[in-house]
């Protein structure tokens, strides 16, 4: 996940028509937009999980942030399974 957001931010790509303001790869990578929200993927340090948190004003981007960004690019890993939540 850290490389596909390194390689989006480089490309100048865009998350919900959002800019990426920066990239923290500590514990896993938080990707911060120009509007101040922001989303944190990284594996669980005890259970075979992916965890993802997310900041922003409403709650219909902060779905959108799991369901059209979060979700699409964990779907492309074969070894991430089924999901045990869904927000």
């Amino acid at each position: 996940m850290t490389a596909q957001y390194r390689s989006l931010a480089a490309r100048g790509g865009r998350i919900l028509g959002r800019a990426i303001a920066e990239l923290i790869t500590v514990n896993g990578v938080r990707v911060a937009l120009e509007d101040g929200s922001w989303l944190l993927v990284r594996a669980s340090s005890n259970k075979p999980n992916w965890w993802w948190w997310g900041k922003h004003a409403g709650a219909d981007d902060m779905r959108a942030l799991f369901r059209d960004e979060v979700k699409p690019r964990l779907g492309q890993m074969p070894e991430v399974g089924g999901y045990n939540q869904e927000v």
